[in-house]
């Protein structure tokens, strides 16, 4: 498809012209690396390279990556491995640029269009990483927040052509650090944008008043899996931990939309139980949202969302026991 804001022809040194679409095409198969010596061709090439158009060209014509966080808390040395999304290969191994200051394992808040989101506790610091160009940035500290929980995710834009991130703070109006509910209504939310370079606060809807159980009695707090991006919202895993029945304890996903900066609930399969001590963690599943869940039978469950946005639509797409797929030692030969 042509992009309908540029339909320029570009002249080489030979006077000789190169359709606007043509070139487009070329650049968007390059890598990043590649891409971005591209840039220094010409000031055409750059305007180019830089429109959102071509970014998510880019984007969609680069083939998936994998991610592993290698570290050595000894030493203080943390490396990125990026490897091929179907055979897991590694392709390369970046030591981060950053990580020598605080001595302290970072955190990973997620990731989008290339950009990788980590926060050190010891120092609140978040940095945006692309480990591909190897290009970051430091995020300028808002607040005071040594003693104050807080929830972390990013997002791309293409609206604004901008990244940003999400913080729920324990914080509530008047600035006092409440309890561990962090999406209780009223709360501070603070949004950065890359593209400003500043944050600004909000503060957090009742996204949860369809309760049956009074939400006074209900402790709302984060996954240990990192945030999610899929159709252009960020996505949290939340539990729903009722103070007075356990049993009555659910899961559910907190999403917020990029562009609008606005909160929805996503309620869950009420089957779905909480299982807090082994894993429930979000992940996409060829496009489509999903999740999983570990219990202390080793059981996984995938679930996956036919339709996104609707409740009603989740289905079971997988159940096994990984100790079924583990080898019998006592029928091995030996």
């Amino acid at each position: 498809m042509a992009n309908p804001e540029k339909e320029v022809l570009f002249n080489n040194n030979h006077n000789n012209t190169i359709s606007c679409d043509f070139l487009e095409n070329i650049l968007s198969k390059l890598d990043t690396k590649s891409l971005k010596l591209c840039e220094c061709v010409s000031k055409s090439w750059l305007s180019l390279l830089r429109t959102p158009y071509f970014i998510n060209l880019h984007l969609h014509d680069q083939q998936p990556h994998v991610v592993f966080l290698k570290k050595k808390v000894r030493k203080f040395y943390h490396t990125l491995s990026i490897c091929d999304g179907e055979n897991f290969a590694e392709i390369s191994l970046q030591k981060f640029p950053f990580i020598e200051r605080d001595y302290s394992s970072p955190l990973f808040m997620g990731s989008d269009n290339g950009v990788l989101g980590l926060f050190c506790f010891r120092t609140d610091v978040i940095h945006l990483w692309n480990p591909t160009i190897n290009e970051y940035k430091e995020l300028p500290i808002f607040l005071d927040s040594s003693c104050v929980d807080s929830v972390l995710g990013l997002g791309y834009d293409p609206l604004t052509n901008d990244i940003k991130v999400v913080r729920f703070t324990s914080l509530d109006e008047n600035g006092v650090v409440g309890t561990h509910n962090l999406f209780k209504h009223g709360n501070q939310v603070w949004i950065f944008s890359l593209r400003n370079n500043s944050w600004k606060k909000m503060a957090m809807p009742n996204i949860f008043s369809e309760f049956e159980i009074p939400i006074s009695d209900i402790t709302i707090s984060v996954g240990l899996g990192c945030s999610i991006v899929l159709n252009e919202c960020i996505h949290w895993m939340v539990w729903f931990v009722n103070r007075i029945g356990y049993n009555q304890s659910s899961l559910g996903i907190v999403s917020f939309d990029i562009s609008n900066e606005t909160f929805k609930h996503i309620k869950l399969p009420k089957t779905v139980k909480l299982e807090r001590d082994y894993g429930n963690n979000l992940a996409n599943f060829s496009g489509f949202l999903s999740f999983f869940t570990l219990s202390e039978f080793q059981v996984v469950e995938i679930w996956v969302m036919k339709k996104y946005g609707d409740s009603d639509s989740w289905f079971k797409y997988l159940s096994c026991n990984l100790l079924t797929l583990l080898p019998n030692r006592y029928s091995m030969k030996v």
